[in-house]
Order: structure tokens, then sequence, then C-alpha cells
């Protein structure tokens, strides 16, 4: 009786699964999924605006507070002890409003840089259990500190214009200006949110970094201050301008200059969308690192 022999069944061998190839940055992707979680970033900010003063004994009146509680102090030291002057009118009065012109915007970005370094770090179960988009949360301060800026900024207008008998049309720029600012802002706050979730330290590095970038600004002295051959300092200080900027349509009825608007637009729009694309691509080791 013979015996066959059955020919074994082919092996079939199962070849692994390609390698997930990282799709290259689309800025234009990037900002259309910003635009479609706007309802998201409504609720975040609104939270955050009115959340930031709720259970205070004065509540919203902390936004006009501090900074004249700011303006009290460095129109003291800067006015009346140290002599510093803006323009040809010598009062302190006069003082009082060319400073606040740069503080405003300049609390502004130091508000929200801050906060940006530990956004991340605030919300860990949002990064390692629930698929969420991270990008919107460092934009919630940018936006929120804008918000508060524009407040206290309008009641700078009114006091000027009080003070001067006049409301500048040139005040119609300001807008534009903010906007240029927040854009500063967002990218700035993406690359230092990201960075904070991987350097700890970060958060105490940018207070320091944050007081020299500010006496570098001229927000308690004029830019005509500056050595001459130190100049080239406030074309490398794009805060720099849009204080002057904020000075000149508010207080001196000057159109900004639109040479250095121009320069720090540009380096507003590059940095927002540079500090996009370094979240997107480091946003993704998030959840291992924390």
């Amino acid at each position: 009786m013979s015996t066959q022999l059955k020919e074994a069944p082919p092996v079939k061998v199962i070849e692994p699964p390609p390698a997930p190839v990282s799709q290259a940055y689309d800025p234009v992707s990037a900002m259309y999924s910003l635009w479609e979680r706007r309802e998201l970033m409504g609720i975040l900010i609104r939270r955050d605006f009115l959340g930031r003063y709720r259970g205070s004994l004065l509540g919203m009146l902390w936004p006009m507070i501090n900074p004249l509680g700011h303006l009290l102090l460095y129109t003291f030291v800067f006015s009346v002890i140290l002599k510093v002057r803006f323009g040809g009118d010598a009062s302190t009065a006069n003082f009082a409003l060319y400073l606040m012109a740069g503080l405003l915007p300049w609390s502004a970005l130091a508000e929200a840089i801050s906060r940006s370094t530990t956004c991340i770090l605030e919300v860990p179960n949002l990064v390692k259990k629930v698929v969420f988009p991270l990008e919107i949360l460092p934009v919630v301060p940018v936006v929120s500190s804008i918000m508060t800026a524009a407040i206290s900024i309008t009641l700078l207008v009114i006091t000027a214009g009080l003070y001067t008998g006049k409301v500048h049309a040139t005040v119609l720029i300001l807008p534009f200006i903010l906007i240029t600012q927040a854009l500063l802002m967002g990218g700035m706050c993406w690359f230092l949110a990201s960075l904070g979730v991987y350097i700890r330290d970060i958060r105490h590095m940018i207070s320091l970094a944050l007081s020299v970038w500010m006496f570098t600004t001229p927000i308690v002295y004029p830019a005509s201050a500056f050595p001459p051959h130190l100049q080239f300092m406030l074309w490398l200080n794009p805060m720099a301008g849009m204080v002057t900027d904020h000075r000149r349509v508010i207080i001196e009825g000057l159109q900004p200059d639109w040479l250095k608007l121009a320069a720090y637009t540009v380096l507003a729009v590059t940095a927002w969308f540079a500090g996009n694309y370094f979240f997107m691509k480091t946003k993704r080791s998030f959840a291992d690192v924390m």
C-alpha cells in the first residue's frame, strides 16, 4: 500500500505594516484646524477671561487696578525722582500717559508668555488620556491678555482725549497693531509651551528674560534716550516698534512708522507660523515626557 505524502500548505508570510510617514507641515491646514475649533477656543477663552478674577473681592476691577498700581510706582520713580520726560511737556500727567501707552501692550505680552510655559503641564489628563487639540491651549492666554489690554487701552484713549482735548483719528489703526502683537505672542507662546514640557526650568528663566526685555524696550523712557550706537537694538526688538506706535497713534496723533510696522508685522507672522510648526512637531512626545 503506497503512502502518498501530502504537500504542506504554503506558509503565508505576513508583512509588517509600513511605518507611518510623518506628514509634512501644512500651514493652511494648521490654520483651518484652529478655525474649526473656534467654538471650543471661545469657551476656554471666555472661561479664562472671566474666571481669573472670579471669587476675588474686586472682581473685574483688577484689570484696571494692576496697571494703575504700576503707573503710580513707575511714575514716582522715573518721573519724580529720575526726571525722565517725554516730548516737550514736562508734566507728570504727560509722563503717565506715555508710560501707560507703553506699559499696557507690554503687560499683555508678559502675562501671556509667563502663563504659556506651564499651560500644557497644568493639564496632564488632556495630554495622556484624551484626544484633545493641545495646540489651542497656548492661544487661550494670548487672546485673554489681548482682551484685557484692549479694555485698558480704550480707557487710556479716553483719558488721553480728556487731557489733550481731542481723540485722534489715528486710534483707528490700533486694532491692526494689536492683531500684529497677538500674532507675535501666539508664536512665542506655542514655542515656550512646548519647550516648557521638556525643560521645566523654563518658567523660572523666562521671568528674568522678561525683565531684561522690558528694560531694553522704551517703556519707562523715550526711544530717543537710546545711545546712537545702540539704535539698531530698536530694530531688533519688535516691542520697541509696537510701543512707539501706540504712543504715536494715541497721544501724538501721528501715523505709525510704516517701515518699522512692516518689519515687525513680517516678524510677527513668521513667529506665528514657526511657533505653530514647532508645537505641532513636538506635541507627539508630550505624553512620553509627562
